[in-house]
């Protein structure tokens, strides 16, 4: 046998292992493929179950807000008060003379 009759059986036995190794690759990555796809399925049932906490948070995070600021707002509204009769008495004062 010559090299020239040689080379196209040497090329065809490297071909078929390379399908072969081509093929189990393509079958490990499918298995990788599903077991990230469980485990996002997984995390994802998590977090769902998380929302209704972060929702809770944020609803009192709501109601803590309204009352700091009906609260800031009174205390606002009575030093306005007593700042603007201050400056009133002043001006009453300051017309008297």
């Amino acid at each position: 046998m010559t090299f020239a009759e040689t080379l196209p059986i040497i090329i065809n036995v490297l071909l078929c292992i390379l399908l072969i190794v081509l093929i189990i690759l393509a079958i490990k990555c499918i298995i990788v493929v599903d077991k990230a796809d469980k485990l996002c399925d997984n995390i994802e049932k998590k977090v769902n179950t998380l929302n209704g906490l972060f929702n809770a948070i944020a609803a009192i995070d709501g109601h803590i807000t309204n009352l700091f600021g009906m609260l800031f707002g009174g205390i606002e509204g009575l030093l306005d008060k007593l700042f603007t009769k201050d400056k009133e008495k002043k001006k009453g004062a300051k017309k008297d003379e």
